[in-house]
């Protein structure tokens, strides 16, 4: 899947829907061990993380719905954390925004633009509770991979 030049085309956001909920029910049922898969994966992660890159809080959300959707299971998790620094830095970007310590003035909603796609109230930075709601949902997917990113998450959370 390439990225489109332009995050809003509904075709790639729509696609990566479809293979989210595609991958996610591969990865549970597969016993084998598929390149193709892992491949697949792979390419989806890259996808999202260019969608949890953008300032466009709607857009975020995407992308960290559809994260949790697939890291239901050890493999897919593992695929994401080999990923980490185009994965996961987004997502604690999103966090330290939340925070306040990041200075957000691209988010459409830090500078009093409104999105369509949002409904929730915001807290510091322009993050929504249901974005930050789902950045930390996929934080605690990783959990259950503890001896893989217990003291390299420390990097994430200290940085």
């Amino acid at each position: 899947m390439k990225a489109s030049s332009n995050n809003e085309d509904p075709v790639p956001l729509l696609t990566s829907s479809v293979l989210s909920g595609l991958l996610s029910q591969a990865v549970k049922t597969s016993s084998k061990n598929t390149p193709q898969l892992d491949e697949a994966l792979a390419q989806l992660f890259t996808y999202l993380s260019t969608l949890a890159k953008a300032s466009d809080a709607g857009l975020q959300d995407i992308a960290v719905r559809e994260y949790s959707a697939v890291l239901r299971s050890t493999k897919s998790r593992c695929i994401f954390w080999k990923q980490r620094k185009e994965t996961l830095s987004p997502l604690f970007d999103i966090l330290r925004a939340a925070a306040g310590s990041a200075k957000d003035t691209d988010s459409t909603l830090y500078s009093g633009g409104a999105s369509i796609r949002t409904t929730d109230g915001g807290i510091s930075g322009g993050v929504g509770l249901q974005l930050l709601y789902h950045v930390l949902l996929v934080i605690w997917h990783l959990s259950f991979e503890g001896e893989l990113v217990g003291e390299a998450l420390q990097e994430y959370v200290y940085s």
